[in-house]
């Protein structure tokens, strides 16, 4: 037995082999090592004299858990079962691995999560292009493309993978792109073989059947042949089969994608959020009732496009379910509980359906011809489209209906699976067996009159079969035509000649039942399979029908409305909102604002005002409604027009990673120089605070450079929005012609200011950033000594961004201050000169110690170039 172990484990070294013995599942020396340490189980040895062997087991009936469990931690699992019992094997029981499970190749449904894809993604990278090649092998999505290096990180945040596929290092040393995994994904290394474009290439021809690939929008040449070809090899390998799963030979990416980064989704709070999973974007969002929607919806948030029509058409079906209250309320009800179809597939093709998986099939095709009817008697262009595209799958549902049993048992070896009526042959056998058991019965009671034993029973046990009990203070009445053959504590058992013929009748119509069962089964899962390409396009339609149905639900709960898309570059938003902020809030407490920019005439919003105003919130509502937009929903304003955008860039707010060995001010320097880099005419950029991670002089300096390049630069004219505490920047206003100014509103009323959250054109005079660390509960003297040095700040220092600055001239802006003089990096000649006279000047001998400290940390902040 160890020496066939053995042999299986060398054929997958990689993975870990559980091995099935009997009721377990056992993996042995390091394997065992390994599951002892991350499923919490018993760790034993065989042969513990001469040679101990590790040894650690699972039951076969909870395999699925542990299974689970060595997945989530990116282990590689190779299942070997026996091919044949006990009794049929010839010597040792023959045992093959029928599967392997990895992270990105999970098909059993108690290993996934319900809501969410699980990708495997496989990287080729050729000369100056990455081939791509995508696969949930659990639904059976597998998609094709290329892309420019630069957006492989892009297509990664797209399709999230559980594994990555690579090449090995290329034989001149080079590492292949993917080198460093990303994210949590398992890092699997294939041979550069594997990868070869042209058996790529004939693979995918063969695998879908196409006798011209262009058709898929694959030219003659393309690098994404040799990433599909090494991941159909790859899948067929593990799943020992042709794939059947498999669906459609998708494009990589439907229309032109908007590009949004890891940052953008992250300052938006997309899939996170810094309040928890209830504040994000997805979670206002997600009303869906199916898995298969919700999986869709995530899929949407991920992939934002610019093509106009394709969001139209979107639209058009948000906008069915958006202006119906009567029709949501319906196709909810038809949509509750209706099973996950996708998955079920992706077992049935997988060649591992139990007939409980045909009971999932069964029960999902039952509630079509209802989404049916609903379709059928609804008006619209997108209902008709959904009509037309729901196949009729009438033929399938009455077979499997008229088949199956009400309650199905989990393994096709139970029997239990056929309902009574549909084959005669089968009820004959069930009603001998059946028959046979009333017999059993009967002699039960015979033999307790003939005995006189009252308690006498007939028993069933699994290895002895039908036997008579009798307790051991009956025994001397038992009859000598009793045979023992088992003794247990009080009590012993028998078998007679009439009981073991009734025991030979019944297993022999309970054998012959069961394989007319197993036979039926296996005919039925022929048949879906067989059906199993309009079963894909029925998925289909109810996944596009539950995303859109939450949409809309979303639209018409939330009060949005429906955006104009146009091809020239205005934005224009009327009384917009933040949807997750507006939901914390109660009815009407948030402050709705609206924005226009055009690169024409308003490129630019430099935005004012104090802390806790709104004016980051203003910046992320902003993009929110862009972002909503562009996947095609509804969008929370009054009124929404939107030049289509093709990518959101977003600074706002700390991304400090240090953990990472950045700091805040290095990561927000890095962040706008990609922004500076790669925006376009038709980008969307929000800027929040930029250069406040570093000296007064320095950040002042760098934000200024940073919107005169937003504004002049040579490559492009990004409608922008630049909230900032630095005032000097909105005297740009009157020297950069398309810079406008807006504040956050604020009103004081007796030494107390009240934020009215509203944008206003102007500039802030007053940072009020006293009046915040008040509310925030700062104690009372140091509010007063801060109140001190403020008022003396105001005098020495009236143009480095303090309260009270005098206004520029018209027609002139201020520069940054003069350069330092060589060899005193940050200090100026005239700012020598200021510090040396006021030190000079301080009344030494009146001062307490505690204010020549003060002055002392105050010189030493405008030596180094701050204000303290």
């Amino acid at each position: 037995m160890l020496e066939q172990y053995r042999r299986l484990k060398a054929e997958h070294p990689g993975s870990i082999l559980l091995f099935r013995m009997g009721d377990f599942y056992e993996t042995f020396g390091d394997d065992a090592l390994v599951a002892s340490r991350v499923l919490g189980i018993a760790l034993t040895s065989r042969d513990k004299k001469r040679d101990p062997l590790p040894l650690a087991g699972v039951p076969h009936h909870a395999v699925e858990g542990y299974l689970r469990t060595l997945v989530q931690h990116g282990y590689s699992v190779a299942i070997a079962e026996q091919m044949e019992t006990a009794e049929q094997a010839k010597g040792l029981v023959e045992r093959q691995v029928i599967e392997v499970v990895t992270p990105g190749t999970v098909t059993r449904l108690g290993l996934l999560e319900a809501n969410e894809s699980n990708y495997i993604v496989a990287i080729h990278e050729g000369a100056t292009r990455v081939g791509v090649a995508v696969a949930e092998v659990s639904t059976g999505e597998f998609r094709v493309g290329e892309v420019a290096p630069d957006d492989l990180s892009a297509i990664l945040m797209e399709f999230p993978p559980r594994e990555l596929l690579l090449p090995d290092a290329a034989a001149d040393g080079r590492p292949s792109v993917g080198a460093t995994p990303y994210g949590a994904a398992r890092i699997t290394r294939r041979d550069p073989a594997r990868f070869d474009a042209r058996s790529g290439r004939i693979a995918l021809e063969r695998r879908f059947r196409a006798l011209s690939l262009e058709s898929h929008g694959l030219r003659t040449e393309h690098e994404g042949f040799g990433a599909a070809g090494a991941l159909l090899d790859y899948l067929q390998a593990l799943k020992k089969s042709d794939l059947p799963q498999l669906g459609e030979l998708l494009p990589l990416r439907e229309g032109t994608p908007l590009v949004v980064d890891e940052v953008t989704l992250r300052n938006l709070e997309v899939f996170e959020s810094p309040g928890g999973p209830e504040h994000t974007l997805l979670s206002l969002l997600d009303r869906t009732e199916t898995a298969m929607g919700a999986r869709a919806l995530r899929a949407l948030l991920r992939s934002p496009v610019c093509d106009r029509a394709l969001l139209e058409s979107r639209l058009d079906r948000t906008a069915c379910f958006a202006s119906a209250a009567p029709l949501r309320a319906e196709m909810r009800d038809r949509l509750h509980r209706f099973p996950d179809l996708e998955r079920a597939l992706g077992v049935l093709g997988s060649g591992r359906a139990t007939p409980r998986d045909l009971g999932t099939l069964r029960d999902a095709l039952r509630q079509i011809p209802a989404i049916r009817m609903t379709l059928e008697t609804r008006p619209g262009d997108a209902m008709k489209t959904w009509r037309r595209a729901l196949p009729d799958l009438g033929g399938l549902t009455e077979t499997l209906e008229s088949a199956l049993a009400a309650e199905l048992p989990l393994s096709a070896t139970q029997g239990g699976i056929i309902r009574q009526g549909h084959d005669p042959e089968l009820d004959r056998l069930r009603a001998d067996a059946s028959d046979v058991r009333s017999m059993i019965l009967a002699l039960e009671a015979r033999e307790r009159e003939r005995t006189g034993i009252a308690n006498l029973r007939v028993i069933y046990n699994r290895v002895f079969g039908y036997l008579i009990e009798v307790t051991r203070s009956q025994l001397a009445r038992v009859p000598e035509d009793f045979v023992r053959r088992q003794t247990l504590a009080g009590a012993e058992r028998f078998a007679t000649p009439e009981l073991s013929r009734m025991e030979e009748r019944i297993e022999a119509a309970s054998l012959e039942s069961h394989r007319l069962e197993a036979g039926h089964f296996q005919r039925l899962r022929e048949r879906a399979l067989e059906a199993m390409e309009p079963l894909r396009a029925a998925a289909r339609v109810v996944a596009e029908l539950d995303l859109s149905l939450a949409l809309g639900d979303a639209a018409a709960r939330e009060r949005w409305v429906r955006p104009t898309l146009t091809e020239n570059r205005t934005l224009a938003l009327k009384r917009s909102r933040h949807p997750m902020v507006e939901r914390s809030l109660p009815p009407g407490g948030f402050v709705p604002n609206d924005c226009s920019l055009d690169p024409e005439q308003e490129q630019i919003w430099l935005i004012t005002g104090p802390n806790m105003g709104g004016k980051s919130t203003f910046l992320r509502q902003v993009g929110l409604c862009a972002f909503l937009a562009q996947v095609g929903s509804f969008v929370p304003c009054e009124v929404a027009t939107l030049g289509l955008v093709d990518r959101i860039f977003t600074r706002v707010g700390a991304s400090d990673q240090i953990a990472r060995g950045a700091s805040t001010f290095f990561v927000e320097m890095r962040e706008t120089a990609v922004i500076l880099r790669q925006a376009t005419d038709r980008s969307l950029v929000l800027l929040d605070e930029v250069g406040r991670g570093t000296s007064t002089y320095d950040g002042l300096s760098l934000a200024w450079a940073v919107t005169e390049a937003l504004h002049d630069g040579p490559r492009a004219r990004p409608r922008t929005l630049f909230a900032t505490h630095y005032h000097e920047l909105t005297d740009l206003e009157e020297s950069l012609a398309r810079v406008r100014n807006r504040t956050v509103r604020v009103a004081e009323q007796g030494g107390e200011i009240v934020f009215l959250h509203s944008i206003a054109p102007g500039r802030a005079d007053r940072s009020y950033g006293i009046h915040v660390a008040q509310l925030a509960g700062m104690p009372e003297p140091v509010l007063e000594r801060a109140r001190e040095i403020l008022a003396r700040l105001e005098v020495e220092h009236p143009r480095l961004n303090v309260p009270g600055a005098p206004a520029a001239q018209p027609g002139a802006h201020p520069a940054p201050p003069a350069p330092p003089e060589p060899g005193d990096p940050g200090v100026t000649r005239g700012e020598r000169a200021a510090l040396l006279g006021e030190l000079a000047a301080l009344p030494l001998e009146t001062m307490t110690p505690m204010d020549a400290m003060t002055e002392l940390a105050r010189l030493r902040g405008k030596a180094r170039g701050g204000v303290h």
